[in-house]
């Protein structure tokens, strides 16, 4: 009986050694793993301003593009009219219709081409923790366009309530002035 004790310490005592060496080597595993990616994020924490920088260029190579598009649709919109060239004005006025046939695009691009053109305002609308969609939101007004017009183009049941916390967030009450001729005082 004793023999059979001591075979069933000695089995457990191999037992026990076999998964301590075990997790020894998945601990020494884990600590390699954890030391890589120690490093790994090291280089990316390096390379965060060139990657940022690298986004924001491509975001203004894109913008440049908006603005270029913009400009090319605006002239030769303008060639047709004085020309008198209505097959030419009508072409125009269907890129126009294409430009803004997905309001969500539209606005993204519009957002873009404000960063750029209106950087103080936006600057402002960034201070006061306005969310992409908002400030593409004030951009249309920017434009000149009234609540009623954004709310039919953008489709949004929710817009006067959307504004009434935008209006919040700008610092305006609700005594103050009207929230386009605000946003349009903005731009230089």
């Amino acid at each position: 009986m004793d023999l059979w004790i001591g075979i069933l310490l000695i089995v457990l005592l191999v037992g026990v050694s076999v998964i301590l060496v075990r997790q020894r080597r998945q601990l020494k595993q884990i600590k390699l793993i954890k030391q890589q990616l120690e490093g790994r994020l090291r280089i990316l924490e390096e390379d965060q301003p060139v990657l940022a920088q690298m986004a924001q260029l491509r975001e203004e190579d894109e913008t440049f593009q908006l603005i270029r598009n913009r400009y090319d649709l605006v002239a030769e919109l303008l060639a047709a009219r004085v020309s008198g060239d209505a097959e030419r004005t009508d072409t125009m006025l269907e890129h126009v219709d294409q430009l803004v046939a997905d309001p969500a695009e539209f606005m993204r691009q519009l957002r873009l081409i404000f960063a750029r053109m209106q950087p103080l305002m936006m600057e402002r609308f960034r201070e006061s923790g306005l969310t992409d969609r908002e400030v593409e939101i004030c951009c249309l007004y920017a434009l000149g366009l009234n609540g009623k017009t954004i709310q039919q183009y953008t489709r949004d049941g929710r817009h006067f309530q959307n504004v009434s916390l935008i209006r919040k967030k700008l610092g305006l009450g609700e005594h103050d002035k009207n929230i386009d001729g605000f946003i349009r005082s903005l731009q230089r």
